[in-house]
């Protein structure tokens, strides 16, 4: 596995690794047959982002991942990036996405990517996460092309998927993909199981917070047939709410529950929880309908993989 350097470098490209950039570029170049713009024009694709439309090659051979969605994007439409982003609070990507994961290299953290690191990996295409820094895109742009979703969290959480996908050339296979999640949320939404309102709750050591209902395990429950809290689905465009005190969780109290504890202090705090008297008189404790979820995939990812492992546990909570 590769990991970051140890040596830090800042978020803004240096003179020295701009310069190396626009070298490679140029360098890439060859016969004038090559780089007849013509010839180029058709052979790209036109993606709408962040910072407008941009120009990605058709099939692009070498991707750069900055987002875990990303990343969960490209390897459910078969591609695999030369270069990824750490997990949150990680050194290596997510674990959710197993073996396939394991030995892409880390050129980046979820705040700052490594512009050396991606200079090296020699992306065709940077798949960057919503939100980037104009400064930051001016940066990775001047190394390839980059992809930066334009989207709010209290959107479509299905829309900047699309984004990579069509920058990959592989929209009809993700569409595929986010159709059989789909369907098995609606089968279960048929039998009935799953109706009332339901919460997801992430829990850390500083208290839990309620996740947006608009974020994609609240999506698919919905889809499931439960209806979320008034709280989550208030949320507007925030991922989730304050931190809550134990005193203050039955304002968020469902007829089911999801338990997202992400680390080692995210499971302890949920375990000391479990002998609080605020925590053991909520409807869904008394009438054990909790269920405990992995953090990492249910409070911090987006993706056809990750979805189908919220689906997992949703289908198990419903049987």
């Amino acid at each position: 596995m590769t990991h970051l350097p140890g040596t830090r470098r800042g978020g803004v490209l240096t003179t020295a690794a701009l310069a190396a950039a626009l070298l490679l570029s140029a360098c890439g170049g060859g016969s004038p047959e090559a780089t007849d713009t013509s010839e180029a024009a058709a052979e790209d694709t036109t993606v709408s982002t962040a910072f407008g439309d941009v120009a990605v090659p058709a099939d692009p051979e070498r991707v750069v991942t900055l987002a875990e969605s990303a990343l969960d994007v490209s390897l459910a439409v078969g591609v695999t990036p030369v270069g990824t982003t750490a997990s949150r609070g990680g050194d290596t990507a997510p674990a959710y996405l197993g073996e396939d994961a394991a030995d892409i290299p880390i050129v980046a953290t979820v705040s700052e990517p490594n512009l050396e690191a991606i200079l090296e990996a020699q992306p065709d295409v940077i798949l960057a996460s919503a939100g980037l820094a104009q400064e930051q895109y001016d940066a990775l742009t001047a190394i390839a092309p980059t992809v930066v979703p334009d989207t709010a969290t209290g959107g479509d959480w299905q829309e900047p998927l699309h984004v990579y996908a069509e920058a990959l050339g592989a929209d009809d296979e993700l569409t595929a993909a986010l159709d059989d999640v789909t369907s098995r949320a609606e089968a279960i939404a048929g039998e009935g199981s799953l109706e009332g309102s339901a919460a997801v709750l992430r829990w850390m050591a500083n208290g839990p917070v309620l996740m947006n209902s608009a974020l994609m395990p609240g999506s698919l429950l919905e889809a499931a047939g439960a209806s979320p809290v008034q709280a989550a689905a208030d949320l507007g465009g925030r991922p989730h709410s304050d931190p809550l005190s134990l005193e203050n969780l039955a304002q968020v109290d469902a007829d089911r529950l999801f338990l997202a504890a992400f680390g080692a202090d995210g499971t302890g705090a949920l375990e000391a929880a479990r002998s609080q008297p605020a925590f053991t008189q909520l409807q869904a404790v008394q009438e054990d309908a909790t269920t405990e979820v992995n953090g990492s995939v249910w409070s911090s990812a987006s993706g056809p993989i990750a979805a189908d492992l919220v689906m997992d546990d949703i289908e198990a909570a419903a049987s």
